[in-house]
């Protein structure tokens, strides 16, 4: 081989060594460069991938928040119906009780016209309290001294209270009292506690048999001289005392309210 063929055959080594550098050189700054864009892209992917997981957790905290917001709104509003209704409810009993209130007023005003004889006597009197109205019956309008037998003046004025209000308003029951002064009366076979027993006795059973009031709302009770509403030692005050007393009790409405 020539010198010239080796000369040539050198060339051509050097130029294929310098394109085989140029080649790895280029194909490493080209790899370098991907890799560098890959791993800008990455942490582009990582970085974004933060931001969403991020953005999905105030996502997450807003739609806890909003249910929770939603939650206290619909138990405030439960509060607010509740509310809503209890103030029906006390509108509807308070206007109950007013019509109640002005029927027990009515009822009052009625039994006192048809006893107003009786009332200005001061045989009678009537009070109302609470719902309940109190007939108040001196027993000489009703009975003879010592006895238990309805004289028939009582009658007729027990005719007049069955008449006014007591069967006009059959929802209320009616509690008559028997009540006596401290002296014993002589010539009487009962005591204190037996004559009053015995006329609050005769009251119910007149009222019952004769004046058509329905034997359920009845009850009959004696004091003897344990609950007087005045002295015991003068004439008036005795004579106060010996009373028949009917109680006429609230209607269930009222009362249940």
């Amino acid at each position: 081989m020539t010198k010239k063929q080796l000369y040539m055959i050198g060339g051509s080594a050097g130029l294929i060594l310098v394109i085989l550098v140029a080649l790895v050189s280029y194909y490493n700054v080209k790899y370098r460069n991907t890799h560098k864009d890959f791993l800008a892209e990455q942490a582009d992917r990582m970085k974004y991938e933060e931001e969403s997981a991020t953005r999905l957790r105030k996502l997450n905290q807003t739609e806890e928040d909003l249910a929770a917001k939603v939650s206290k709104i619909e138990y405030l509003q439960g509060i607010i119906d509740e509310e809503q209704e209890r103030t029906a409810q006390l509108s509807k009993a308070k206007a109950q009780i007013e019509a109640e209130k002005r029927k027990r007023e009515e009822e009052a005003r009625d039994l006192i016209n048809s006893l107003q004889k009786e009332i200005q006597n001061k045989e009678i009197a009537i009070t109302e309290l609470k719902g309940m109205l109190t007939v108040n019956l001196m027993d000489k309008i009703l009975f003879d001294s010592g006895r238990s037998e309805i004289k028939p003046e009582g009658k007729r004025v027990l005719d007049k209270i069955a008449r006014t209000f007591l069967n006009r308003y059959p929802d209320r029951e009616i509690r008559v009292e028997g009540h006596s002064d401290n002296v014993s009366y002589k010539g009487s076979r009962l005591n204190n506690w037996g004559l009053s027993t015995a006329r609050a006795i005769s009251a119910v059973r007149y009222l019952q048999e004769h004046a058509s009031v329905a034997p359920p709302r009845l009850a009959a009770v004696g004091y003897a001289h344990y609950r007087p509403i005045d002295t015991n030692d003068t004439s008036n005050g005795r004579a106060r005392n010996r009373r028949i007393e009917i109680i006429v009790m609230p209607s269930k409405i009222a009362d249940s309210q």
